[in-house]
């Protein structure tokens, strides 16, 4: 047997660094009732509601062979630029499988994926640790364990709703062995390629990375000024390596620039957009101190993650935590290079407590949720550190151990006296429970525990008899006190436990026992490993595993009955319910909805200008109009059939969709096509395709902000030309006040509650006089009010959605004249609500739908098209001098009309328009990627420099 592992040690040893992670994250996976050992995915927050939709595009698009949608697409909200999307979160070569498995078993390539991710983080760690610190040359048990705790340190575990950021997790250890290669005399070619790939993979890590990269580069190579010579020989030493990596660096980040280019020009055409000014100040962001309790086990939930700033996730084990803090002291390390990592520590923690540092980090801007997403390099960073420490035989001073146990303590006090929402009084009720029932169990396990203890010091110490002797029966005490503990639930808190795994690695620095003594101590690593990730991951919501199956073979029928349905080559889709914002990618159809980091900040503006959700980097067209159906080219409306309890408890493993729309005027304008189980299919022909011919004065509107009936009246008056208000600001007949009084102080609307005790409730009444269109203009305050405020329309809950950065148009009657309409909004949990810029308002459906005809005559007929060209018709017969289309504006657009290249200009801030004149035209209109061709010139001749300079070298290394 021993000949057999020391034959195979190093295969083993990747074996095992590759698995252990996978075996620890499929128990946690297995005690949380995770697919495929229970019915929950791993499926959380932005990976449920936005990247699962993306990968089905993916999908799409490759078995379709219609690749021009990587670079642009009509289901990315009203059209988009595709390549950052592409670039951002979907280049990992582990969405092979989201292609291969049909769309029913997602829930499996969920799990492959993300399994084979931790495995592969293990795996790239270890090889770091055999190649570049001689792993095998002893304690090599140290390997795995300490590969483990890198790929399940805090973020990785936190953050697994991100696998986009994986990739970048895995190349790390792989770029950081070939740099220290590099800059000790080695060829710098696969430190290029790795870079290379990592930026490739993951672009937005991949510059986290190239800034450690910088930092690293520089403390490793400090030991240089230490050495015998001149200043300039040392300087020569020290630079000359720096300026090679420095070069190489260069060389694969450009190597990438044929997606690298143009993402960064997509960028700035969305995440840039946002006014975000990069302001030094000197006042800090977080309490320092608070850092300390995200190293306790299972410091994170569902608070930790969507406000900011919040604390970084730093979690690595007691094993990794105290090798990192006693590097510094007993490493085997030339000591201007542990200046030089305390000084990399030292950012780091900077960058925690520093917005302007944290933002550095972040590109120049603070995150949309996910707070501090480099705060894994430290992770990274404290594990790689700990090991040089572990690797050595040599033990910790006694003192140093009296000094780490009060700080531990100190730490702990810290923790415990301070108020942290992820941080449990008691320990897990399932576990106090548990020991109720078992409790003989239990208190053999606690025997058994002691028993091996005590005989791995007895065995390992040089202490004298009689202070072994104490020590044991120190022991003794401590368990019998641990056992009534336990019994009463306060033993393992997450706190205590904490303490309990850093006293144990404190014992294993201070004595370095041997056998029995490493297997306790590897085995309470993997157990706070597990644990951490359990806890933390056991606090998330997921998506249901089978119903998502169901909800997407569902949103997939909806696309494809709605293209059999269709004889248009171009139309659009809205909805009454969603997922999420990103269905329209995962059913494969356009429509106006989406969600995405790189989603034009143009269209979020012009939908919230529309009284639309637009916010929060996406849209959803939920409260559209009859001007807002026909100018975006709603063609067909899909509406969820009603169900009810009874249908939802029969079937549990189907997804029920939530109305998310209130529209009643869809029967007016729509006819109803198709119906199957779930959906009814409405058509409306009457809409404009992609583009119509109208005149200047329209095209030169500015929108307001908070507006939306403005706006809409504006546009209708200017292609109209008459002075005629379309959309009217209304009065209610009745206000009811109930346990609520009105505040209009500052020009304000708000309505406090009395009584704390009691619900208060607002009730709007009114009797339209028309059988026109009404809505409420619901104000920017309601944004946030699901489960705090109830809203009911005519004694029924009132659909709508919530998250828009601007006021609403939310319809709340359509052909009801003479009808009492009643409006109601209460709360028990909210002491005021704030309803400035609320208002009753009407509009003139049949002038608006005048309109409309009139601007239908003059649209464009769309003949044939891709996501990348468009070939129509038009045949102006009015005065229009330009053509305004739906389609964001994109300087990646060229448009010929009849053959001739016409110019493009920007209409609302966000539409594509070109001139027209009267008569027949034949249009084309043709997208290239705006940096694709220069991206491609730049990466082609960087990869030749690389590989001329890898000739040149050959040939040198040759002669």
């Amino acid at each position: 047997m021993n000949e057999f592992l020391n034959k195979h040690q190093k295969g083993l040893t990747y074996l095992a660094s590759f698995s252990l992670p996978i075996l620890i994250m499929l128990l946690v996976w297995a005690a949380n009732g995770a697919f495929p050992f229970g019915n929950k995915s791993l499926m959380a927050v932005d990976f449920g509601q936005q990247y699962i939709g993306f990968y089905a595009y993916l999908k799409e698009t490759v078995l379709t062979g219609d690749w021009s949608a990587f670079l642009y697409s009509f289901e990315k909200s009203i059209g988009g630029e595709m390549i950052g999307v592409l670039g951002y979160y979907l280049m990992s070569p582990f969405n092979i499988f989201y292609i291969l498995l049909p769309l029913s078993q997602f829930k499996w390539a969920v799990v492959i994926t993300i399994a084979l991710r931790y495995g592969f983080m293990g795996l790239t760690f270890s090889h770091l640790l055999i190649k570049r610190y001689q792993a095998l040359q002893g304690q090599t048990w140290l390997v795995p364990l300490m590969a483990a705790s890198y790929a399940l340190s805090g973020m990785l575990v936190s953050y697994q709703m991100n696998p986009i950021f994986y990739d970048a997790m895995i190349m790390l250890p792989l770029v950081i062995l070939y740099l220290e290669e590099t800059l000790d005399g080695g060829k710098p070619f696969k430190y290029a390629i790795t870079l290379a790939l990592t930026m490739l993979l993951q672009f937005y890590m991949g510059y986290m990375i190239c800034l450690f990269v910088a930092l690293y580069a520089i403390a490793y190579m400090l030991p240089k000024w230490a050495e015998q010579g001149t200043i300039k020989e040392k300087a020569k030493q020290f630079f000359f390596p720096l300026f090679k990596v420095v070069g190489y660096s260069v060389l694969a980040a450009t190597s990438t620039f044929v997606t690298l280019y143009p993402i960064i020009l997509n960028l700035l055409r969305s995440k840039g957009a946002y006014n975000a000014p990069m302001l030094f100040e000197w006042k800090l962001q977080i309490n320092p101190l608070d850092i300390l309790a995200k190293l306790t086990i299972g410091a994170f939930d569902n608070e930790s993650w969507p406000a900011g700033p919040n604390l970084p996730n730093i979690y690595v084990g007691a094993l990794a935590l105290l090798g990192f803090i006693y590097f510094f002291r007993y490493a085997q390390v030339h000591w201007t290079r542990k200046i030089g990592f305390s000084f990399i520590t030292t950012i780091f923690f900077l960058s925690f407590v520093h917005e302007f540092t944290s933002k550095i980090w972040h590109m120049g801007q603070n995150p949309a949720g996910f707070f501090y997403r480099f705060s894994w390099i430290f992770s990274f960073f404290m594990v790689l550190l700990a090991y040089q420490v572990l690797k050595n035989s040599h033990r910790v001073k006694w003192y140093d151990t009296l000094i780490g146990a009060g700080l531990a303590s100190a730490s702990l006090y810290y923790v415990a006296t301070h108020d942290f929402s992820f941080l449990e009084d008691k320990q897990l009720p399932a576990l106090t429970d548990w020991v109720g029932k078992n409790t003989l169990t239990v208190l053999a396990l606690f025997s058994l525990l002691f028993l091996l203890i005590s005989c791995a010091y007895w065995f390992n110490s040089k202490a004298h008899f009689w202070q072994k002797s104490l020590h044991i029966l120190f022991g003794a005490g401590f368990t019998v006190g641990s056992f009534f503990l336990i019994r009463q639930g306060y033993l393992l808190t997450q706190v205590t436990l904490t303490g309990l795994t850093w006293l144990s690695a404190l014992l294993f620095y201070t004595y370095k026992p041997k056998s029995i003594g490493r297997l306790v101590l590897a085995s309470i690593t993997i157990f706070e490993l597990g644990l951490n990730a359990y806890i933390s991951q056991s606090r998330i919501g997921y998506t249901d595993a089978y119903k998502f199956s169901d909800l997407a073979v569902k949103l997939d029928t909806l696309g494809n009955t709605v293209e059999e349905l269709s004889d248009q080559p171009f139309y659009r889709i809205g909805t009454d319910f969603f997922y999420s914002k990103n269905d329209p990618v995962l059913g494969s159809y356009n429509s106006l909805s989406n969600f995405s980091s790189s989603l034009e900040r143009s269209t979020i503006n012009l939908m919230a200008s529309m009284g639309d959700m637009g916010g929060n980097a996406s849209t959803f067209y939920t409260n559209g109009t009859i001007l807002t159906d026909t100018i975006f080219g709603v063609r067909y409306h899909v509406a969820r059939k009603p169900y009810t309890n009874e249908d939802v408890q029969q079937h549990p493993k189907s997804h029920f969709f939530s109305k998310t729309s209130a529209r009643k005027d869809i029967a007016s304008y729509y006819n109803l096509i198709k119906e199957d189980d779930t959906f009814l299919y409405y058509e409306n022909p009457n809409v404009i395709s992609l583009a119509y011919g109208t005149n200047d004065v329209t095209h030169n509107i500015k929108f307001g902000t908070n507006n939306p009936v403005s706006n809409q009246n504006i546009i209708l008056k200017s292609m109209s030309g008459q002075d005629y208000d379309f959309f009217v600001h209304a009065a209610f007949n009745d206000i009811k006040l109930d346990n609520l009084e009105l505040d209009s102080s500052n020009g304000q609307k708000i309505y406090r509650r009395l009584d704390k005790n009691k619900p208060g409730k607002i009730s709007f009444a009114f009797v339209p006089q028309t059988n026109w269109t009404y809505y409420f203009q619901a104000p920017y305050s309601l944004r946030k009010s699901m489960g705090k405020m109830n809203i009911m329309l005519n004694g029924q809950w009132y659909n709508y959605t919530q998250m828009f950065d601007q006021v609403q148009l939310w319809q709340i009657a359509h052909q009801e004249a003479g009808k009492q309409i009643t409006f109601e909004i209460s709360t028990s949990s909210e002491d005021e609500i704030n309803l400035t810029n609320y208002s009753l308002v009407r509009a003139d459906t049949e002038a608006i739908q005048q309109v409309m005809t009139n601007r239908l005559a003059q649209s464009m007929t769309v003949d044939k098209m891709t996501n990348t060209q468009i070939d129509g018709s038009v045949t102006i017969t009015d005065d229009s001098t330009l053509m305004m289309t739906s389609i964001p504006y994109n300087p990646g657009w060229t448009v010929t009309v009849d053959g001739k290249e016409v110019k493009t200009t920007e209409a609302w801030g966000s539409l594509l328009s070109f001139p027209i004149t009267q008569g027949e035209h034949k249009i084309k209109l043709i997208f290239k990627a705006q940096g694709l061709t220069t991206g491609t010139f730049i990466s082609i001749i960087s990869v030749l420099s690389l590989f001329s300079l890898f000739l040149i070298d050959k040939k040198k290394t040759k002669n």
